[in-house]
């Protein structure tokens, strides 16, 4: 919590993502805003000002891009690609803080909250997703046994039973989009929301607690906040497009593909 008051930390993190985005070629498609440091302390962070709008602001969005898909997917992968190829990735990915900028290029804002992962984490995390994407419970299950989540004495078939009912249920959650209008200064905006039962999501978390009690899952910090920016991608997936799986689509590249060309950008 301290970090993410501290403005000095956050300029760092802003200047590293600013200088992957460089490093990669990626200025046209993103930005973070440049940051004063002559105007800057520990207390005080003054920055550029980026015009846009969150992506959930679905009537914005349609004004300035023909096709949000692609916007989103451009997000997708800048912010995949930052896992390993800057020294930390935006961890708070919420609408306020990922816009789609008037020019068309995505917007990272607030970099107080960061995270960090190790490429062997990433290595389990990458074989956990993609078991996701094909409903691979075993694989599921050796990964986060991998990346040390479990208890070490764990029974993988047992595990790999108890991952797919969970996920099964949360393929079963009933989803309501909820759009909403607000008018003002001759001008009338458009979001939405995902809203899901609220009786089937209790009944999901208690699954969760009793899967997380039997096996001793204990998830790394950094897994946990991977793990809350997808569900945060997925939101915006569900409103921009519907139809795109961001696991399986070939135009999402995940970061492992992009490590060496980093890396030899050095």
């Amino acid at each position: 919590m301290l970090e993410e008051v501290d403005f000095q930390k956050e300029a760092a993190n802003i200047e590293a993502f600013r200088r992957y985005l460089e490093n990669m070629g990626l200025t046209r498609e993103a930005t973070a805003p440049k940051v004063y440091q002559y105007c800057s302390t520990q207390k005080v962070l003054t920055m550029q000002r980026l015009y846009g709008v969150p992506l959930t602001d679905l009537d914005s969005i349609s004004s300035l891009v023909p096709n949000p898909e692609t916007s989103l997917i451009t997000a997708l992968n800048v912010w995949f690609g930052s896992l390993l190829a800057c020294e930390s990735f935006h961890a708070d990915v919420h609408a306020g803080n990922l816009w789609l900028l008037r020019d068309g290029r995505i917007g990272f804002l607030d970099f107080g909250i960061v995270g960090r992962i190790s490429p062997k984490t990433w290595a389990a995390m990458e074989v956990f997703l993609g078991s996701i994407a094909i409903d691979d419970y075993d694989s599921m299950a050796s990964s986060l046994i991998e990346m040390g989540a479990t208890n070490k004495d764990v029974d993988v078939k047992a595990f790999a039973g108890d991952l797919e009912k969970v996920f099964s249920s949360i393929k079963e959650l009933d989803s309501e989009l909820v759009v909403a209008t607000a008018s003002g200064n001759n001008a009338t905006t458009v979001s939405a929301n995902i809203v899901f039962d609220e009786r089937q999501m209790n009944a999901l978390f208690l699954d969760v607690v009793r899967v997380s009690e039997s096996y001793g899952l204990k998830f790394p910090r950094e897994f946990a906040l991977l793990l809350k920016q997808l569900l945060y991608f997925d939101r915006y997936t569900r409103l921009l497009a519907p139809n795109l799986n961001m696991l399986r689509d070939q135009r999402i590249s995940i970061a492992s593909n992009r490590r060496n060309r980093y890396r030899d950008s050095y």
